[in-house]
């Protein structure tokens, strides 16, 4: 029978297993971004730079100010630095960086796109269409990488290297790269102004990461119990159908695996009060709540809109009652709440939202618009609103901003305006 968990518990596993259970100790914040990395397992890469880019986010919500430049470094490919980069980006969620070292055990879903066993992105046809269209030109862009080492798209001078159609056509060149790169004949070097740079594989991995990357049997199901171990390490808590949102694969893929690491005794099967579906703990979080050495939450932080906590729209519902969109796409008449609401965590729950924007001519962060959650009682906005204010000090230092200037929309703005005042 199922361990059986109440929605409270559940909640609290998974903030201690993601790390936003309480404030960073001295200790974390000696450890640094990189033990929060691994924490999570990955960091998905957002364009948006209206406060801060996506990826650098999740850190600063358990961290505290840290330098992003930390991060930025760890991706400079073997060519510059002569070592093998800490972070590599690949499709492991979305865009997402990695460990360099793990970039192997996504062979499973090279090969899938490579040979076409999955649909979930690019059949076999296309790379065999790309194959048979642009036969030369892939073996131009190979003899070019070689040459000249990692290139961005804007680096690489071809006369089909021209966009098609609207401002989002891809020219052949991007084609034949992305393809390359999904199935892992090219890798990434880093970026460059938010633009990857492409590379061969051995320009960027050294010993046994380029051994495994090029292994012409690898073990996918092993591959994948190890991916899917680690997302139910980072989740806490995660149905089936949260464990395949993790690892971005279909659900018939990834069920039989929880099977086995059930059966190894990896993960535990267990009841949440609520939910219609079997959930599961990873065995060692399970052990921390079962001798009750988990820490009650009393965090407050910003999340970015692809936080592990909060990107899963369906699993932020069903943990929080926390029902969130951003609202980047939808048309200003018609937004809710803002252009690039952050949620807000206090003391175990998502309370509010935000709509931050880094002013970074004028040294100011803006508030745009900043609300609580309905249900609220007035004590709870006045905790609310003077713990969030102290943050949103420590964010605009993070983001080397000297004012914060609070705009009056919102339900939350009138108490934190007045938190703010000098």
């Amino acid at each position: 029978m199922p361990e059986q968990l109440s929605l409270a518990e559940a909640k609290s596993l998974v903030l201690n297993a993601q790390g936003l259970a309480a404030k960073p100790t001295k200790a974390i914040r000696q450890a640094g971004p990189f033990n929060i990395f691994d924490q999570l397992g990955l960091l998905q890469l957002d364009s948006v730079n209206v406060f801060e880019r996506a990826h650098y986010m999740p850190i600063f919500s358990r961290l505290g100010s840290y330098d992003k430049g930390s991060l930025d470094g760890a991706t400079k490919p073997l060519t510059e630095t002569q070592t093998q980069a800490t972070l590599i980006e690949y499709w492991a969620h979305e865009a997402a960086w990695i460990r360099t070292e793990d970039l192997p055990l996504h062979r499973f879903r090279m090969d899938w796109y490579r040979f076409g066993t999955d649909d979930r992105r690019y059949s076999s046809k296309s790379w065999i269409a790309v194959q048979a269209e642009h036969g030369e030109l892939l073996d131009w862009i190979r003899a070019e990488l070689r040459s000249k080492g990692p290139l961005t798209i804007a680096q690489i001078e071809h006369d089909q290297n021209k966009r098609k159609g609207n401002w989002w056509g891809w020219s052949d060149v991007k084609t034949c790269l992305e393809r390359m790169f999904l199935i892992g004949e090219v890798v990434s070097a880093g970026r460059d102004s938010f633009s990857r740079r492409y590379a061969l594989a051995e320009q960027v991995l050294t010993g046994e990461t380029l051994v495994r990357m090029l292994e012409p049997q690898p073990d996918y199901e092993s591959d994948l119990r190890t991916l899917i171990a680690r997302a139910a390490k980072t989740d806490g808590v995660a149905t089936v159908k949260d464990l395949a949102d993790f690892v971005r694969l279909k659900i018939d893929r990834v069920a039989p695996r929880v099977a086995e690491l059930v059966a190894a005794g990896t993960l535990i099967e267990v009841s949440v009060a609520g939910w219609k579906d079997p959930a599961y703990a990873h065995a060692d979080w399970f052990a921390e709540f079962s001798a009750g050495r988990l820490t009650a939450p009393n965090h407050t932080t910003l999340l970015s809109p692809f936080d592990p906590l909060t990107r899963n729209r369906d699993r932020a519902l069903r943990l929080f009652g926390f029902d969130y969109k951003i609202e980047i796409y939808t048309p200003e008449p018609k937004r809710v709440y803002g252009y690039y609401t952050l949620p807000l965590l206090h003391n175990g729950d998502l309370l509010g939202r935000v709509d931050l924007k880094s002013d970074r001519k004028s040294g100011q962060l803006l508030v745009q618009a900043s609300w609580h959650e309905p249900h609220l009682k007035p004590a709870q906005v006045a905790s609310l609103a003077a713990t969030l204010g102290q943050h949103l000090g420590e964010a605009a230092n993070w983001q080397g901003l000297g004012e914060i200037v609070v705009s009056p929309k919102g339900n939350l703005a009138a108490a934190l305006s007045d938190e703010l005042k000098p």
